[in-house]
């Protein structure tokens, strides 16, 4: 019985150690927040071209512009948002966490983007498009838009450093 118990305990610390280590490694960095609002903006861009196209305004000649202008900027943002995914679980968790993620960024646009018409969308892509390809720029603009991405977890915490 007592080996048992002492059994019991040793499972008990070790899964709530790893709860712990993943809520830390779920928490959203500064530079993953920033990467989710990219991809975001991205992803409403996307989503929304290919609505106002079939609402008669065709975008995606810029759209496809800026994808490839920013193709550096966009790959940098998916790998850290794949690193964010990826702490504390295993590849394959992490990735298929991603995956999940990202698709539903795309199913939140589906029905368009709150608030914008199709001549916003394509001021907001003009406008990513003149940040030439730029990562900070890009999440410049994101910001600027208002692109609040749906995290699903909490801030990491600020540190503060000590004189």
């Amino acid at each position: 019985m007592r080996n048992a118990r002492t059994r019991v305990a040793a499972i008990a610390a070790m899964l709530s150690t790893m709860v712990s280590g993943s809520a830390r490694a779920a928490c959203w960095s500064d530079a993953a927040v920033s990467a989710a609002q990219v991809r975001d903006l991205e992803t409403m861009l996307m989503v929304s071209t290919l609505r106002c196209r079939i609402a008669g305004r065709n975008m995606l000649g810029e759209y496809n512009r800026l994808i490839e202008k920013s193709r550096p900027a966009l790959t940098a943002v998916n790998d850290t948002l794949r690193a964010h995914f990826a702490e504390g679980v295993s590849a394959r968790a992490g990735l298929d966490a991603y995956d999940r993620y990202v698709t539903a960024i795309a199913n939140r646009y589906g029905g368009g983007a709150a608030g914008l018409d199709c001549k916003d969308i394509a001021s907001i892509l003009s406008a990513a498009n003149a940040e030439g390809g730029s990562a900070k720029g890009l999440a410049r603009l994101a910001r600027d838009a208002g692109v609040e991405p749906v995290l699903g977890g909490k801030r990491c915490p600020k540190a503060i450093a000590a004189r």
